[in-house]
């Protein structure tokens, strides 16, 4: 058993995006197909850039703020309460246009 409490993690940085901070509860190889276990944090302006995965699917999910979530070039907006998944192959993108941060929790499972 292993219980995290989030304030207790390091603040690290999103491998492609070196200005957005995430803390990681679970990381790859903890748990059998798990990539990592999240939270986020983009603060206002701030972007994960457009990229994919090719064997991994994302699943991300907003605590707070307001975003812009890009998939295969159609914008969807989301708020406190959304789930998104993004499978293999599919290209994402995640803006925070407001004035708020936009915090989320993800998760990746690997093929």
């Amino acid at each position: 058993m292993r219980i995290t409490q989030v304030d207790s993690l390091p603040v690290q940085y999103v491998s492609h995006d070196s200005n957005v901070e995430k803390r990681v509860f679970l990381k790859y190889g903890e748990v059998p197909h798990l990539s990592q276990f999240a939270t986020a944090t983009l603060k206002p302006g701030e972007q994960a850039t457009l990229h994919h995965h090719d064997d991994m699917t994302e699943t991300f999910h907003f605590l707070s703020g307001k975003a812009e979530v890009e998939v295969d070039g159609k914008v969807h907006l989301a708020t406190a309460g959304t789930t998104v998944t993004v499978f293999p192959k599919e290209a994402h993108e995640i803006r925070n246009n407001g004035t708020e941060d936009v915090i989320m929790v993800y998760f990746g499972i690997v093929d």
